[in-house]
């Protein structure tokens, strides 16, 4: 099984999308476990008469019965000519050659070679949204965000792309006479079921034959009767030069395709060229034949039929629409629809947003109309939050009729925010114990406080900013869930719903947009974004290095989609990059933050009030000093402390001080902030002018250090572990370590808590930095465990419902911060960047950051135990967080 069919295999698992099927007849499908589901999708329209036709299995059975032959290369069967003169016939006979296929999309491949055979051109021209096929040149001519494949695009520049119904571009890019061809979908499928405007493929059939360039109608989709006529060309009054045939010429049964097109196009060098083993396919003739009388018997009774259930699908959408402003639209004609939702009264909710937005979420209404209302549909990818509804083209009024009052009840669904209802079936929660769905219950928790538009005027506007963002551990998940999941589902339910949905998350984690909001305060503002992945950091971590490349990618696809000009870097997206250095190739134009700087200064700063600005005699340990936040907070702690233990995996702790002692030679040169007398760079300042008073002339001098004095220091206090004496070791034993600190501030990328709280000296003080917390909380505890990381903002701002990470209005993570505060300044360029940040830029941040009203949050307001809740609040409005004991 392939990668990609097993886990389509897991999601519709997970999903229950995965029935087990017995039989299949007409529009159902019979499981094996008794239920009988009625299919709105046919084969994404590859059954035009449902399941196991009677006409066509007749016709297969009794090519086969007469041993007729199936495959007689190089003879070619009569009946196959038979058949083609039959479709050109069918077709208006504006054609006179036909080249059978195998699949719509080698029909695709017939279609591109045949133009470019006959024009002498390579340049192939189509239409954004597109979707063509999967085999090379199909997929080049696609154009679709999820079917994209850049290291294939980058290897031929003979594609190009226009928005569809775009008149201008059309005429620009045709009167150039440089394309072989120009193809297009009358409707596209994948694509959202956009129609074409008649009038700009009036003006391509023009165009084309002006330019000698060839005219290519896709109708692999809305061929043979999906529209109510045997194609869209023939309903339009158009003719091309090539035509496209698949899904519906297979009667369900056997795959065929074929290329119809004129004698224009034909070309013997093409008759030389191509064949194919298997498109001359006696059972495909067969059954092919037998479409094509299908749809002419009765003069033309079944598409009759197809107009008469559009007209009925046209009025049911109409009804929803009106009943449902807002929620419900429809695009597509025909039988070839998309059925669109969303929920605007949720867009302060991060789960139902990015749900929206990614398309999640029509995966849901999908598993919902199949487990609740015994119905067969899919999401419509391309589209954000859109089902496909294809039914086959014989389908009956009743069961129209029966599938619209499903989808009304989608509609309540989702106008009551009844998300709870919604994921019921995902783990076997009885409906029974719901309340009725026309109760409603606000899919936000809380008020948003943030606008979600900018309003600010005569303010100064910043650059329009993104955050990216992911779960760290499934209490994000759980912690961003709709309210009336909260409410009805138990703690054990709700916990194995958000453990699912990271299991499926650890998969499909393509990033979207979650939240919009703008930021102001007293002068600027700046729109933003929240850019979520549904992956937690471990299994961030364990992608390979080829994906967290193109999980980058597709952060960076989306905040250039939206236009944003700065972005910065959350949790676990700087340490797959390396602090910004490493799979950020396509951030052209943009600046970005990975928000080390504000986060290592603010921990700082809760330390350093915590010791009443006095942490001369105190010990302070700290856990993932060879980070870039790590580094920083021993760079200002230095200035402080005069006892700093650094500690990192064991086995490195000489490259901790190998890294770190030329990082404080520099600041004890440059004297950027004064030290503490008695302090790390203090007494490094001290060693230069006793030990080496030639070098003490560049301390405090304006000109930047020679590298070559930096040296030369750094290699005598290393030679003889003299940089223990001015107050910089290491320790290799945590548990040692931890029981004589008075202080520890940790900020690793360990990905879970690993370090014991029992350990803590009594009365000490630990500030934990890392998401996921490095810190296992227990209430054995005697010593204060606090979160660091965290900044006071302009206003009491809450972003979302549950303020990201649920902390109270006002507060929340410094990376974030640094990302508002940097783009509200206008800043341009790359901060924070790398693992070995500057401490000037970070002071520069800060200072930045101060300016536009963002400061470290204290010791006297800093929340404790490692707990994201909204119970934090209480605490924190009583001045000063509570030690868990």
């Amino acid at each position: 099984m392939s990668l990609i069919n097993s886990y389509r295999k897991f999601l519709t698992g997970k999903l229950e999308l995965d029935i087990s099927i017995a039989t299949c007849e007409y529009n159902k499908i019979y499981t094996k476990d008794g239920r009988v589901v009625r299919d709105y999708l046919s084969q994404y329209g590859a059954l035009p008469f449902g399941h196991n036709p009677e006409f066509c299995v007749k016709a297969v059975a009794e090519h086969l019965q007469n041993k007729s032959p199936v495959f007689s290369q190089p003879i070619f069967q009569e009946e196959t000519e038979l058949f083609a003169q039959e479709l050109v016939d069918a077709l208006g006979g504006w054609a006179k050659h036909v080249t059978f296929a195998n699949s719509g999309a080698e029909t695709v491949e017939v279609g591109f070679k045949l133009a470019r055979i006959k024009t002498g051109r390579k340049k192939i021209l189509s239409v954004e949204r597109s979707f063509h096929g999967k085999t090379y040149s199909a997929l080049l001519a696609t154009n679709s965000r999820r079917h994209n494949i850049d290291h294939l695009r980058n290897s031929d520049d003979s594609f190009f792309k226009l928005a569809l119904n775009d008149f201008d571009a059309l005429e620009k890019e045709l009167e150039t006479q440089e394309y072989a061809a120009f193809i297009v979908e009358p409707i596209q499928g994948e694509g959202g079921m956009n129609v074409a405007d008649p009038l700009w493929l009036e003006r391509a059939r023009k165009l084309c034959s002006k330019t000698r360039t060839a005219l290519i109608f896709d109708e692999i989709q809305t061929g043979l009767g999906r529209t109510g006529a045997m194609c869209a060309a023939m309903d339009l009054g158009i003719t091309p030069d090539i035509l496209l045939l698949a899904k519906s010429l297979s009667g369900g049964l056997i795959p065929t395709g074929a290329a119809i097109y004129s004698n224009w196009a034909a070309t013997p060098e093409f008759d030389r060229k191509h064949s194919s083993t298997f498109a001359n396919n006696g059972l495909a003739t067969a059954v092919g034949r037998a479409v094509i009388k299908e749809l002419q018997k009765d003069d033309g009774a079944a598409l009759t039929h197809v107009r008469k259930i559009s007209s009925l699908v046209d009025q049911e959408c109409e009804r929803l629409a009106k009943q449902y402003p807002g929620i419900f639209s429809c695009r597509g004609a025909g039988l070839m629809r998309a059925l669109q939702f969303k929920d605007n009264q949720a867009e302060t909710n991060y789960f139902v947003t990015y749900m929206q937005n990614s398309g999640s979420l029509a995966w849901l209404f999908c598993s919902y109309l199949l487990n609740e209302h015994n119905m067969m549909v899919m999401p419509l990818l391309s589209d954000k939050c859109s089902i496909r509804f294809e039914p086959p083209l014989n389908i009956s009024e009743q069961d129209i009729k029966d599938f619209f009052l499903a989808v009304q009840n989608v509609c309540d669904v989702v106008q009551n925010s009844r998300y709870d209802i919604l994921l019921a079936g995902l783990i076997e929660k009885p409906l029974s114990d719901l309340p009725s769905v026309e109760q409603y219950y606000p899919a936000a928790r809380a008020g948003q406080t943030v606008p979600t538009r900018n309003t600010a005027t005569g303010k100064k506007r910043g650059k329009k900013f993104a955050f990216l963002m992911h779960f760290t551990v499934v209490e994000d998940c759980i912690r961003m869930m709709p309210k009336s999941m909260h409410i009805h589902y138990s703690e054990k339910e709700i916990r194995e719903l958000a453990e699912l949905i990271m299991e499926v998350g650890a998969v499909d984690y393509a990033p979207e947009v979650a939240l919009e909001f703008t930021v102001s305060n007293e002068h600027s503002y700046a729109d933003g974004l929240m850019i979520m992945s549904p992956i937690q950091a471990r299994d961030m971590m364990n992608l390979s290095t080829a994906e967290k490349v193109n999980l980058m990618k597709e952060f960076i696809a989306v905040a250039k989609r939206e236009d944003v000009e700065f972005f910065g870097l959350g949790a676990y997206t700087s340490v797959i990059t390396r602090g910004g250095e490493q799979n950020l190739n396509d951030i052209e134009g943009l600046s970005f933050t990975t928000g080390n700087s504000l986060t290592a200064l603010a921990t700082t700063e809760t330390v350093i009030e915590a010791a009443n600005y006095n942490l001369i005699g105190s010990v302070i340990s700290v856990i993932g000093a060879r980070g870039a936040v790590g580094k920083l907070m021993v760079s200002e702690l230095s200035h402080w402390c005069d006892n700093i233990i650094l500690m990192g995996r064991p086995g490195t702790e000489k490259r901790l001080l190998v890294e770190l002692v030329p990082i404080l030679c520099q600041l004890a040169f440059s004297a950027e902030q004064s030290a503490q007398p008695g302090s790390v760079i203090d007494n490094i300042q001290g060693y230069i002018h006793s030990c080496v008073p030639e070098l003490s002339s560049y301390i405090g001098a304006l000109n930047e250090v020679p590298d070559q004095v930096v040296t030369q220091v750094c290699e005598l206090l290393l030679a003889d572990d003299l940089i223990v004496s001015m107050g910089l070791g290491t320790s290799e034993c945590y548990q040692s370590t931890l029981e004589q600190s008075d202080f520890v501030v940790s900020a690793t990328s360990e990905g879970k808590a690993f370090l014991n709280t029992e350990f803590l000296k009594e009365g000490a003080i630990a500030v934990d930095t890392a998401r996921p917390f490095d810190f296992i909380v227990t209430p054995e505890q005697k010593a204060e465990v606090l979160e660091g990381g965290l900044v006071i903002q302009p206003q009491a701002l809450r972003y979302g419902d549950v303020n990201m990470v649920g902390l109270p209005p006002g507060i929340n993570l410094a990376c974030l911060s640094e990302t508002i505060a940097l783009a509200m300044d206008g800043c341009e360029g790359k901060f924070s960047f790398g693992k070995s940040i500057a401490y000037s830029q970070a002071r520069y941040v800060l200072d930045v950051a101060r300016n536009q009203g963002f400061k470290p949050l204290g010791y006297s307001s800093t929340p404790s135990g490692n707990d994201y809740t909204d119970g934090i609040e209480s605490a924190v409005s009583e001045g000063k967080a509570a030690a868990l004991v």
